[in-house]
């Protein structure tokens, strides 16, 4: 029994041998920095502490975000010389309260980084008007005593903007400043007739050829022209069977917005084919359309343009009394 217990001690003193000989190297560099750092801030905190015990350094009324920060460095700290200590002893921190400790609270002092660059400005600017009403309770010229002292650094808040500064817009020759509002006197510009003309010319060139390309026997022209392959439609006697399946829409369509009091929306698919159906219906009616206009806008003829338009819409409004003849024909 104590042999067996001698070789347990001997197997937990070679685990732990092997244990501080793996982290003996990060333990010592961690260490090494670690004893730099505390002379820093041993030095640094000597000095304050004096200053406090001396009443040179006020400690009440400060900013309560400081305070608390103070309170999770010094946590912080705390929490790694007591990680460092076990791990010098060759204890193991798995599981360890201590670890925990440190991952709360560093991860608070991550979260709180944005909130330390927003008041970065503030607690500058806090920290200069502590110093200024400190000169001048100690008396003197403040500000020959605030040049003497601060010669060599350079103030980074004088270069913030100041409102106060920016010249105002002064008002122009001649205006009186009696805060009425005045519009500005632009100068009249008259457009070169050269200009206006090429673009009247080019307007023209680009109504024609809309006319041409939309006109179903130009196209068919062209077509025939390029050799392109031409379509055939099936008819019925005089109507099509495109037209037949058209006006049954038509009727379902109107039958629906009686039952339900609206009215449907027209597509543009469905406006193309009312138009070319109007145009198989009337033959060779819709040849001449846009004619009347398309020689006014040759002939710069502005007067001539509402003529024509107006014969326009008088065919087109022949067509559609056709089209509700048809329609009625076609009840009937």
């Amino acid at each position: 029994m104590a042999a067996a217990f001698a070789t347990a001690e001997a197997n937990d003193e070679r685990k732990e041998e092997i244990l501080v000989r793996d982290d003996a190297p990060k333990l010592l560099a961690a260490l090494k920095e670690m004893k730099d750092g505390l002379d820093l801030v041993r030095s640094k905190v000597e000095a304050i502490t004096r200053k406090v015990r001396e009443n040179q350094l006020p400690t009440a009324n400060g900013i309560g975000y400081l305070e608390a920060k103070n309170h999770l460095l010094l946590g912080y700290c705390q929490d790694i010389v007591y990680y460092l200590l076990r791990k010098a002893k060759g204890l193991s921190v798995d599981g360890h309260p201590v670890v925990r400790s440190l991952v709360e609270i560093r991860l608070f002092l991550e979260k709180i980084r944005p909130i330390d660059k927003k008041a970065e400005y503030q607690i500058q600017k806090l920290t200069s008007a502590a110093d200024v009403a400190s000169a001048r309770e100690k008396g003197g010229n403040a500000k020959d005593k605030g040049k003497g002292e601060h010669s060599d650094e350079e103030d980074l808040l004088k270069y913030r903007p100041n409102p106060d500064m920016m010249d105002t817009k002064s008002a122009p020759d001649g205006q009186d400043n009696d805060g009425v509002y005045r519009p500005p006197k632009f100068m009249p510009t008259i457009m070169d007739d050269e200009d206006k003309r090429r673009k009247q010319d080019s307007r023209r060139d680009k109504a024609i050829a809309r006319m041409a390309t939309e006109n179903p026997y130009i196209k068919e022209i062209i077509d025939d022209a390029a050799d392109r392959p031409e379509e055939w439609k099936e008819t019925v006697g005089d109507e099509s069977r495109e037209f037949v399946k058209y006006m049954r829409q038509r009727e379902e369509q109107e039958k629906q917005e009686e039952e339900l009091f609206t009215r449907a929306p027209v597509t543009k698919r469905d406006k193309q084919m009312e138009k070319r159906i109007r145009r198989q219906l009337n033959g060779l009616g819709g040849l001449t359309d846009g004619f009347d206009l398309g020689m006014n806008m040759l002939f710069d003829g502005d007067k001539e343009d509402d003529g024509g338009s107006s014969k326009s819409r008088g065919k087109s409004g022949s067509r559609k009394k056709h089209m509700k003849s048809s329609k009625k024909r076609k009840r009937h």
